[in-house]
């Protein structure tokens, strides 16, 4: 654990110098310009139709290295994921604080049933120190989450 810290800790360090020295002004032309916004539509017409979408967080409760989150949202005949990420660095604090988010993607389901569904995910990757408890602070959750391990 102490070394995923220095990895983090090392890392968080070469993207922010990477930041700070690669500000730089570039000049557009229109030719720069047309050749990206051709890329763009080539990639959307190759790649599947799955955008963000939205959804309502109903409960939230961790059990062990498990946030398990009931949400709600319109669908039923397509094909949705949810994924966990951080949304933000881990806040030096007692305890640390680690500011996640929690993303839904869907394949523009047509349907408009109201679905009400369990998702779990695993935090173990969010411990913010070896032993104890960092808080969770989940986007459009109210209330921070306790996470002990």
């Amino acid at each position: 654990m102490k070394f995923f810290l220095s990895v983090m800790v090392f890392g968080s360090f070469i993207i922010g110098s990477l930041a700070l020295t690669n500000c730089r002004t570039y000049e557009l032309t229109d030719a720069s310009i047309t050749d990206e916004v051709e890329s763009v539509s080539t990639e959307e017409m190759v790649s599947p139709q799955i955008s963000k979408a939205s959804f309502t967080f109903i409960d939230i409760k961790v059990e062990g290295d498990t946030l398990i989150a009931t949400v709600q949202y319109s669908g039923g005949c397509g094909n949705h994921e949810f994924e966990i990420e951080t949304a933000g660095f881990l806040m030096k604090s007692l305890p640390p604080k680690q500011p996640i988010r929690i993303s839904h993607r869907s394949d523009n389901d047509p349907c408009r049933s109201l679905i009400q569904e369990e998702i779990k995910f695993d935090l173990s990757s969010f411990r913010g120190t070896p032993d104890g408890i960092t808080v969770l602070i989940l986007e459009n959750w109210p209330q921070h989450i306790n996470y002990s391990y």
